[in-house]
């Protein structure tokens, strides 16, 4: 989807993909809560605090010029595309390297598939919601992607046939889309199916 409206909040302005992206964060660490142990929800929050982190502060590997001669630059604005998808592998690296410490179990593996997957529709559902693109494109994408998530996160047991059919969906509404294959979103679905599969290779023991 392209980005067509901008948000006020005080002095910092944010495009409309941002604030789906932070409403989406706060929806889906709020749905962990509440249908898993805490601990599950603490490791999501983790997750995207580093996100947000390495999202900011790639400014600096982006637009380095810019930050040296005006550092404010960091507190409004990030890096991109690139800041994305850093900041994804920011997560992947974080999630591999305290894999000892997190022990994830079944109940784990579960609730990553979760959040990988409900932080992708929901992203979207904001996304459509909060945007201004062509009807058809946004029609597919809220009809399929929560078709496929309702379906998914019901009769789907099994994590790794649940991510694959999903980020297989997830590529056909991208392919829709103004943009297609060519946005972000869809490089991250694909590390995120990468860091789903990873963790069920950490764990998934009762």
């Amino acid at each position: 989807m392209i980005n067509t409206e901008w948000f006020s909040i005080r002095a910092l302005t944010l495009p409309a993909t941002a604030v789906a992206l932070i409403a989406s964060f706060i929806i889906v660490w709020l749905v962990l809560r509440i249908q898993f142990p805490k601990i599950w929800s603490g490791v999501y929050g983790d997750a995207i605090f580093t996100f947000i982190l390495v999202w900011k502060f790639s400014l600096i590997i982006t637009d380095f010029p810019s930050v040296v001669s005006q550092p404010l630059a960091l507190l409004y604005f990030n890096g991109g595309t690139l800041g994305v998808l850093l900041g994804t592998v920011a997560i992947l690296l974080q999630l591999w390297w305290k894999r000892q410490q997190l022990q994830f179990d079944n109940e784990g593996v579960t609730a990553s598939s979760w959040a990988i997957i409900l932080t992708q529709s929901i992203y979207q559902w904001f996304v459509v919601l909060l945007n201004d693109n062509s009807i058809q494109s946004e029609l597919v994408t809220l009809l399929v992607l929560s078709t496929l998530t309702i379906f998914i996160l019901w009769k789907v047991t099994e994590p790794t046939l649940a991510l694959l059919v999903y980020t297989a969906g997830y590529v056909i509404v991208a392919a829709l889309q103004p943009n297609g294959f060519w946005q972000p979103a869809v490089g991250v679905s694909f590390l995120l199916l990468m860091l789903g599969i990873g963790m069920q290779r950490m764990g998934g023991k009762e």
